[in-house]
């Protein structure tokens, strides 16, 4: 993937501060602001397609109830998603990747967040590896991930596709530690910000990693960051993030 010099910003979930995340509406938005980018999470449906939404058990940002992979993909399309943000977003579907790489594909960098708690390959790669040979996604797209295997998977099925190494505080012992990203060799490091240390970026640099982080809403962490050479600050209001950061 061909990245730009620089501290770059993307929109989590969108312009998720503003509109309701993982939708068309939160993707554009973010566009029009200025980011470089936007992240957003990929889930496979009971009936073996890919939509955008991030959480697994349903509830929160639609009315259903359940695992998202129990639903078939029409009935999921069918959910409004936009409503529980705000009345001028009634409507908004779960977009499909191909949406969004159409809407917004030729003006920001794309990271599909591949979501997979489980130790089973879900089969998400495979799908995710067809739809970046067919958009030729290669020099724009990356794929990222709390899953290991999943992540794996993936380098084994097309090691052109830029990967990155996500973890957090919130996770188990044995995905906090580093000996499954010194096996993985990811080009990118996705630790939660909390985590990121002058130390972390000067050896992921030597490497030849990029450091990229999340979830970032003020402009102190944001500034403090940057003064570490991270390479991508992610967060819900990219506006903020781009009034501080500053770039080449």
């Amino acid at each position: 993937m061909n990245w730009p010099p620089g501290t770059l910003i993307f929109a989590h979930r969108g312009a998720s501060g503003y509109a309701p995340e993982n939708t068309l509406a939160a993707f554009e938005l973010a566009a029009d602001m200025g980011a470089h980018g936007i992240e957003f999470d990929v889930q496979i449906t009971k009936d073996h397609r890919l939509i955008i939404h991030h959480d697994r058990q349903l509830g929160r940002t639609e009315e259903a109830s359940g695992e998202l992979r129990d639903w078939r993909f029409a009935d999921l399309r069918a959910m409004d998603v936009g409503s529980w943000y705000g009345q001028q977003f009634a409507g908004e579907q779960m977009p499909t990747p191909e949406e969004v790489v159409e809407s917004v594909g030729n003006r920001l960098l794309l990271n599909f967040e591949l979501v997979n708690d489980s130790l089973q390959l879900a089969g998400i790669a495979p799908l995710l590896v067809d739809l970046f040979r067919r958009m030729d996604l290669f020099d724009r797209a990356m794929i990222s991930s709390f899953n290991p295997r999943s992540l794996w998977h993936v380098k084994k099925l097309e090691p052109r596709i830029t990967i990155g190494a996500l973890w957090g505080t919130s996770e188990p012992w044995y995905l906090r530690s580093g000996w499954w990203r010194q096996l993985l060799a990811p080009q990118a490091l996705h630790p939660e910000h909390v985590l990121v240390t002058p130390d972390l970026v000067q050896k992921a640099h030597s490497r030849g990693q990029r450091v990229h982080t999340w979830t970032v809403n003020d402009a102190e962490t944001a500034q403090r960051l940057c003064s570490m050479g991270v390479d991508m600050v992610m967060g819900d209001f990219p506006d903020r993030l781009l009034a501080v950061v500053k770039r080449p």
